[in-house]
């Protein structure tokens, strides 16, 4: 066991068979290590279950039931959020995998259930969290600490993990643009010319999902205020690629409020030719001018755009804008810059550091203001600065704004590469040791029985208790130094907690506990926790066993 073998890799992630920023990174990532030569690669597939059909040269285990799964597997699968990141299918693709090293590049909430698998010994853990805001919650750094490598999408979220005493943090290896977007500037008028509604307007851009932290309304109000300070208000429009109905602002609301309907535009799909057009707000539904017999809708994750459609998209651009309160990394500002379109965005979390790259120029937020959900410091945007800084774009000549364009592309070209991203992911992989397989997968099964609980508990102090739930109940002393048993100790001395299930208890996440009340937390709900936890790990141990029994009577046959 202990002679060379190549590294096996397990990248968990939305399906790189998607069209999301997740799924696009690991696409990229992943290519870039099969091409090496180097590793064995599986990926864990969010959102495609293990039938899903693929042409990758790596191993995809798909997260989802199928529909020959059994009902409880369905039901079970639909229980906890954490299932549809992963967790439902983890284990399981741990032990037909057994995996070296084990990476993610999701939020906190996404890969936390990682760090608490019973088979975490046996692998090494690499992630690059999503940090999109400051200060970083205190769970969520203590689990961020216990990888053995950590990398950021921006310089300015790294800058926070080294803050915050991340000391294993090894650098950013932030996304690019997709490969099929190109240098757009020069075609603007033959792109506008096919959209009578588009010709000979400057276009505002913007490509934002319709969600919470993209700010929409504000954006709105900037542009209106824009609009009052022009001599020729009919010669600018905004274009705003997003959805409606989403989880989200409510688009034709905002657009009365700041009397511009007839001046913003979005892209609509017609479903029966697939073909897109620019038209004003009209409702999710439209009719369709490339068929009569269909309806348009608005673009949205499950009815996307192909990348040559993004392109002429961005192509329509004269200017881009990030509006947002904050960004893990503000992908769209790179792909416009691969476009030739000058960026804007607001000058907070990863955008101050995407912006100042691009050369392209901050927003600056009139004030920053504490998140009650997550404890981040969110900004806030001053619509009057923005709207002044979109006028002087705009009396830039044309020669001017040219020039401008050039200088963005050649910066993205200069910083922001998935080679040199592609790089970074192997230099930390190439740098982990490997471990023997007999001291991991293959190592004696420890199936420990949890002691029953301490008959006189009312007379044993906090820390007692909990000593002893870790230590004999859980039977994972190591776990005493984790922000888990801070957490137990601090409940069982408040008498409440949110979340205390034997499922969340371990993810104590305000994105999962804002919306709930505490409940009643006692000694008897904290051994249960415990002792179920342990059950759990034993059954997996008891499949590990298994495993490596069939594997050992192969070698022998």
């Amino acid at each position: 066991m202990n002679n060379y073998r190549p590294k096996r890799i397990l990248f968990c992630t939305e399906s790189t068979s998607l069209n999301t920023g997740y799924a696009s990174y690991s696409k990229e990532i992943l290519t870039y290590l099969h091409s090496t030569n180097k590793y064995i690669i599986a990926e864990l597939a969010s959102y495609v279950n293990r039938n899903f059909s693929h042409e990758f040269p790596w191993t995809v285990y798909g997260v989802m039931p199928t529909e020959d799964d059994s009902n409880e597997a369905k039901k079970t699968y639909s229980s906890s959020s954490s299932n549809a990141f992963g967790e439902f299918r983890f284990a399981e693709a741990c032990l037909k995998f057994m995996p070296d090293i084990v990476c993610d590049i999701r939020d906190f909430w996404m890969l936390e259930f990682q760090q608490r698998c019973p088979f975490r010994p046996f692998y090494n853990w690499v992630i690059m969290p999503t940090v999109d805001a400051a200060p970083q919650a205190s769970n969520w750094l203590m689990t961020y600490s216990s990888a053995e490598a950590c990398l950021s999408y921006s310089d300015w979220a790294g800058d926070i993990l080294k803050d915050a005493g991340i000391k294993n943090y090894k650098g950013s290896a932030p996304p690019s643009a997709h490969r099929g977007l190109t240098y757009q500037y020069d075609k603007k008028a033959q792109l506008k010319s096919e959209h009578k509604n588009l010709r000979d307007k400057f276009v505002i851009g913007t490509v934002m999902r319709n969600q919470r932290r993209k700010l929409y309304p504000d954006l709105f109000e900037a542009f209106s205020k824009f609009l009052s300070k022009v001599d020729n208000p009919e010669k600018y429009v905004l274009y705003c690629h997003t959805s409606f109905p989403d989880m989200g602002w409510d688009i034709p609301e905002i657009l009365i409020q700041n009397n511009i309907s007839n001046k913003v535009f979005f892209t609509y799909i017609c479903k029966e030719t697939g073909k897109i057009f620019p038209h004003q707000f009209a409702g999710p539904e439209i009719p369709s001018p490339f068929s009569e017999n269909s309806t348009a809708v608005l673009s949205n994750v499950k009815n996307g755009v192909t990348i040559e459609q993004f392109n002429s998209i961005y192509g329509l651009f004269d200017l881009y804008i990030q509006y947002a309160n904050s960004e893990g990394f503000g992908l769209p500002q790179v792909e416009a810059a691969a476009c030739g379109v000058p960026v804007m965005a607001t000058d907070y979390s990863a955008m101050e550091t995407v912006i100042r790259k691009l050369g392209g120029t901050p927003l600056k937020p009139k004030a920053l203001y504490k998140e009650m959900e997550t404890g981040c410091m969110r900004a806030v945007p001053d619509n009057e600065y923005t709207s002044e800084k979109i006028k002087e774009f705009f009396s830039l000549t044309q020669d001017q704004r040219d020039k401008l364009s050039k200088e963005t592309y050649d910066n993205f070209i200069k910083h922001f590469r998935w080679e040199e991203s592609g790089k970074k992911w192997e230099n930390i992989f190439d740098e982990l040791p490997l471990k023997d397989l007999e001291q991991t997968w293959m190592s004696p099964p420890r199936v420990i029985q949890p002691e029953k609980p301490m008959v006189d508990w009312q007379n044993k102090t906090v820390t007692e208790l909990v000593d002893h739930l870790f230590n004999s109940v859980l039977c994972e002393p190591e776990r005493c130094t984790t922000y888990t048993y801070a957490r137990m100790l601090r409940d069982l001395k408040y008498g409440f907690a949110y979340n205390p299930t034997t499922d969340m208890y371990f993810n104590d996440s305000s994105h999962n506990s804002a919306a709930k009340t505490p409940e009643t937390f006692t000694y008897e709900k904290a051994y249960n926790i415990c002792y179920n936890i342990r059950n759990q790990i034993n059954d997996f141990e008891i499949q590990r066993a298994k495993l490596i029994n069939q594997i050992k009577q192969g070698n022998q046959t």
